[in-house]
């Protein structure tokens, strides 16, 4: 619990001592407060020890009860900042917020976990609270809470309707039920701004839904969608005393469609600075996407957009009704709004579907999972029917990131209720065409090891080939005090042959920039499996980046799944050339798959240079990599060398003739025998004919 804090006074160093006075003029707008923190989180779900954060006031120096919302937080081995918005909580000048930890294992044991794994986490520091500028309406919301990526809600009618549902399962996750919410919801205030004004012709609140439907299928087109038909109703209340409330419709202009929101209720009452909106659920049909964002205003006439710049332009919330009948390539991004506001995985992955069968726009069907890690039911397993699988997909890409829970789930209250490895399991047996699976994630091994039921290992050890090894390639290789490898130069297996073309493998690095978010997996094969790609060798013991496995089903047709144990997102270069990694990765999965790509695919247009150059290196000051780049006017005979201080050599980088281009090469921190070298300055040189350069480097461990 922290001391009292006095909201008008502000700590100059960041510290305990609020030495500093906010001036009185700055005051008024100052109405937002933010409760930051970071925490190291060593609690997977079944210890069922969680944390919790707390904030109260504290008027003429007698404190009010703790306030909070109700969530209980936990997480297996990380260590992040924790930001909660908590304006709306506070009303005093003087504070006091808390940090702590509960455990449930006498509420939830055997419904949730089975307490086995207590350890002294969670830990905290930093711990600090934040005042800002709040004029206008102000939101906030979660993922799981949205409208989630759905199928159409009759298994043998492709054309029945599509729900729109939110992401979020009302039931628990020990009830087998998925009931998904019907209405989505969201959080806004306007603590300066009078709070939400009315709407002038239906009274409610003046907060609204702006949707944009548009058939993105190929031909027969149907009609985009707006108008009234698009607003929805929700049943809500108490049971015994339910009703129906009617979303009403503002206006249109022909292509976006404004909805009311109303105030949020639950079976416990009306939710504060809540809005719950729903469409149509009868409306909807396979093809249809849905672009929406939000818009609310106070009384003082302020209007705010969710997200913050969608008035002026995109992207929007989205949500696809699915299967679109453009591609027979569905991509799952578990990993959905991580790293960017569409998320991280998907930023790295689109560009490659550009080139996918089918894809000559960029066209795949798209499944995001909203909230991943959040176990709520949402995976593409429970909403998706196996018919819907076999009759429009031949390949599958999934990547799960660094998330180490709640992957590809298996239908358990271990995992979550949506059962990702039975659909994937039914789809393999039951298509009547090839398939292939791509998995890509730090831990998703990991994760379907430890569950160990009887559908994660069907997936993992049968159909994958994978049999795990170890979660973290980094700590096999010494972590943090024996100078583990979280960097790793990956390499083509001949075993596989999928990434070696003429004998010479395929090489890229994995970029484990956090060795405590990039944890990543080590492979071994059942009989089903070939080790298709493998981590640099430790104390004469080979690891392994990556699985393949080809096999029949019992129709006779082929099924080729590839197992990466790191997220796609990763991938880094080798050598700059004119063909990024992940393209000629892409390329070998889909040829080694029998897809046929698009024409142009993982080719693109070089520039030669137009004079020869050596470039600084980046990052510099470095530890532990760092990468150099390096052009060639013309064709010839290029070496790129390391010195000390004294001059002796330390590291040749390249020694070989290269065609004219920009190249790059990756100092590790190591001689030419790998012994990792000591801090300190040292030198690169280029040579080759008729120029030569040398630039210096720091090295800090």
């Amino acid at each position: 619990v922290s001391p009292p804090i006095d909201t008008r006074r502000y700590s100059t160093g960041r510290d305990g001592v609020q030495n500093g006075v906010i001036p009185p003029g700055e005051l008024p707008s100052l109405a937002g407060f933010l409760f930051r923190f970071a925490v190291y989180n060593d609690s997977p779900l079944a210890n069922l020890v969680f944390y919790q954060w707390h904030v109260r006031n504290v008027v003429d120096g007698c404190p009010g009860r703790w306030l909070d919302r109700n969530y209980l937080i936990w997480g297996d081995y990380y260590w992040i900042y924790s930001a909660d918005v908590v304006s709306d909580l506070i009303t005093s000048d003087t504070v006091q917020v808390s940090l702590g930890v509960v455990d449930m294992c006498d509420v939830w044991y055997l419904v949730n976990g089975n307490c086995a794994q207590h350890s002294p986490t969670p830990w905290f520091d930093s711990v600090r609270l934040y005042r800002y500028d709040s004029s206008g309406p102000q939101w906030s919301y979660r993922d799981l809470d949205l409208f989630q990526d759905n199928f159409p809600g009759q298994e043998f009618d492709i054309e029945s309707y599509v729900r729109a549902d939110a992401a979020n399962d009302i039931h628990t996750n020990d009830d087998p039920v998925l009931r998904p919410g019907d209405s989505i919801v969201v959080d806004c205030t306007s603590l300066l701004g009078g709070g939400i004004a009315a709407d002038p012709t239906y009274g409610g609140p003046a907060v609204y839904l702006n949707v944009k439907c548009e058939y993105i299928g190929p031909a027969p087109d149907k009609s985009d969608l707006y108008g009234p038909s698009l607003a929805g109703s929700v049943l809500t209340g108490r049971p015994g005393s339910q009703y129906t409330i009617d979303f009403n419709y503002i206006s249109d202009d022909g292509v976006w469609t404004k909805i009311q929101c109303d105030t949020a209720r639950t079976a416990g009452g009306i939710q504060r600075n809540r809005y719950m909106v729903d469409l149509n659920d009868e409306l909807f049909t396979r093809g249809y996407e849905i672009e929406y964002y939000f818009t609310a205003r106070d009384v003082a006439g302020e209007e705010r957009s969710l997200p913050r710049w969608a008035r002026a332009r995109g992207p929007y919330f989205e949500w696809t009704c699915l299967p679109t009948k453009n591609s027979n390539v569905l991509f799952v991004d578990d990993f959905t709004g991580r790293g960017s506001f569409v998320g991280a995985v998907e930023n790295y992955w689109m560009p490659i579907f550009e080139y996918a069968p089918g894809q000559p726009n960029a066209d795949v069907d798209k499944y995001d999972v909203n909230g991943p890690t959040s176990g709520v039911g949402n995976g593409p397993g429970s909403r998706a029917k196996t018919k819907h699988l076999v009759d429009n997909y031949e390949a599958i890409v999934w990547d799960c990131g660094d998330l180490e829970s709640v992957t590809i789930s298996d239908g358990t209250v271990n995992s979550d209720k949506s059962n990702d490895c039975r659909m994937l399991i039914n789809w393999f047996e039951q298509s009547e065409h090839k398939c292939g699976l791509w998995v890509c994630g730090d831990d998703v091994a990991f994760d379907l090891d430890g569950l160990a039921s009887v559908p994660a290992l069907t997936l993992l050890h049968t159909w994958c080939g994978v049999d795990f090894v170890a979660t973290s390639y980094f700590d096999e290789t010494g972590g943090r005090t024996g100078g583990g490898i979280f960097y790793p130069l990956v390499t083509g297996e001949a075993d596989a042959g999928i990434f070696v073309h003429e004998g010479v493998p395929d090489q890229f690095y994995v970029y484990g920039g956090c060795w405590v978010i990039n944890q990543f997996d080590v492979l071994g094969k059942t009989a089903n499996g070939k080790y298709a790609l493998s981590y640099p060798a430790y104390n004469a013991t080979n690891r392994y980046a990556a699985i393949s496995s080809s096999q029949l089903n019992s129709g006779g047709y082929s099924v080729r799944t590839m197992f990466f144990g790191f997220s796609f997102q990763y991938v880094r270069d080798d050598v700059f050339a004119e063909t990024p990694d992940r393209f000629e990765l892409a390329r070998n999965v889909f040829d080694w798959w029998q897809y046929e790509m698009n024409p142009g695919c993982c080719y693109a247009d070089v520039e030669v240079p137009a004079a020869y150059k050596l470039s600084q290196n980046f990052p510099n000051p470095f530890n532990p990599v760092t990468t150099i780049r390096f052009d060639m006017k013309e064709r010839g005979l290029v070496t790129v060398k390391i010195y000390d201080v004294a001059g002796r050599l330390v590291r040749t980088l390249a020694n070989e003739v290269r065609d004219a281009g920009a190249y790059s090469a990756v100092w590790d921190g190591r001689n030419n025998i790998g012994a990792a070298v000591a801090s300190g300055i040292y030198f690169y040189k280029m040579e080759t004919v008729g120029f030569q350069a040398t630039k210096k480097l720091v090295l800090l461990r």
